[in-house]
């Protein structure tokens, strides 16, 4: 049983959880990267998603001056400029997306040209890639990986940024490469470790609105 004590420090460590998007060259201790990817791994999964492979569930730890960090950085903005066509395409049919193209044409332009504002040499990456079953619920399960990994890095005092272009390198060969994993078999998510560069900017929750049924 879970203390009183015991939900008051998870409710501290939800408030305290935060994306970080500049980091120190302080490279994070193996015990502590270690940690955090023992808490991606107990994360819930598709359990159909599993059968029949052993692992299904791989975690690929780069530290600082690993030379495939250069190869991710050039393949992150090549990426981006691909999803900067497809947005600029969706937002021909899409009212909600035309109206808020220049923003993300900036942001995404912008990663394209210059790279991801944690690269280009993170004091640690980690690569995680999930088997694509019969039910196509990796992306389900690499969020669920992520949120235990980024709960336990708040937790051990490290920050984290989460790297949300590398779901789309599923059928990037050069990618796969990288890892010796078979293009379009298994779905990818990525995040940086690490302590952050300056102070900590103010969090800003998602709005939200609480629907009661009318007899609560």
């Amino acid at each position: 049983m879970f203390t009183k004590e015991d939900n008051q420090v998870l409710d501290r460590i939800l408030q305290a959880r935060w994306t970080c998007r500049s980091f120190s060259d302080e490279i994070p201790e193996k015990e502590e990267v270690e940690a955090v990817i023992e808490a991606g791994r107990i994360a819930p999964f598709a359990s159909i998603s599993s059968k029949d492979v052993t692992p299904f569930r791989h975690f690929f730890v780069l530290f600082k001056g690993d030379p495939r960090l250069q190869v991710i950085d050039r393949l992150i903005r090549e990426q981006s400029a691909v999803d900067l066509e497809i947005v600029k395409a969706e937002a021909e049919v899409d009212s909600f997306l035309k109206e808020h193209l220049a923003g993300l044409e900036g942001l995404w332009s912008n990663v394209a040209q210059n790279g991801a504002a944690v690269f280009p040499d993170p004091p640690c990456m980690i690569v995680a890639a999930e088997w694509r079953g019969a039910r196509r619920a990796e992306r389900q399960s690499l969020a669920h990986m992520m949120e235990n990994m980024w709960l336990k890095a708040t937790a051990l005092n490290l920050d984290f940024g989460l790297l949300s272009v590398i779901e789309s390198m599923v059928d990037n060969q050069e990618f796969c490469d990288l890892f010796g994993l078979p293009v379009e078999r298994y779905g990818f998510l990525a995040c940086v470790l690490g302590h952050r560069k300056g102070e900590v900017r103010t969090a800003h929750p998602a709005s939200a609105e609480i629907h009661w049924p009318e007899d609560c």
